[in-house]
């Protein structure tokens, strides 16, 4: 059976029948982050504990799993029992956002990572996996630079107004 993709905007327009809670909480959490201002254009670090990113790591042929999420220096809770993953192969993307499969297309240039627009399948879940899935596929679309740390985990930084962020994978077996 062939899964029906479609893109993310779609996908976005479609949620908003699940639930009108789920749309509070979307609309409030845009609304908070349009409200928050950065002292700095530079993208976040990593935690004074850890060492800074390296700038190379390979991605062909890779597989990672979310393990932490900063946005701001705050660490998000991430949705018990979901599983957010990434898989690079040639140059494509694709994983899942905790409900929805994802795919598309990234560029590596250094440590310069972008991605294009995700399509993703249209499966409904429970509004709280639906809202973190959303930011999630947002925050990926806005990756701008990969890095690794001293444990190995994949890293990658992204930013838009006052929200930046650092997604941080681990491999999968």
């Amino acid at each position: 059976m062939q899964t029906k993709m479609v893109s993310l905007k779609v996908i976005l327009i479609q949620v908003g029948f699940i639930s009108s809670i789920m749309g509070v909480a979307l609309t409030f959490s845009l609304a908070l982050l349009a409200c928050t201002k950065s002292s700095s254009t530079q993208l976040p670090t990593t935690m004074s504990s850890e060492r800074p990113p390296q700038s190379r790591i390979a991605l062909e042929n890779s597989s990672w799993r979310l393990e932490r999420w900063e946005r701001k220096g705050s660490t998000v809770a991430l949705v018990p029992q979901t599983e957010l993953s990434v898989d690079f192969k040639g140059n494509q993307v694709n994983g899942s956002g905790g409900c929805n499969r994802f795919s598309g297309y990234f560029k590596l240039v250094d440590d310069r990572l972008s991605l294009g627009t995700l399509d993703a399948t249209q499966k409904g879940c429970d509004p709280v996996v639906m809202n973190q899935e959303v930011q999630f596929l947002s925050a990926l679309q806005l990756v701008s630079r990969i890095g690794s740390d001293a444990s190995g985990r994949l890293v990658l930084f992204y930013a838009v107004n006052a929200d930046e962020g650092v997604l941080y994978f681990v491999p999968t077996e």
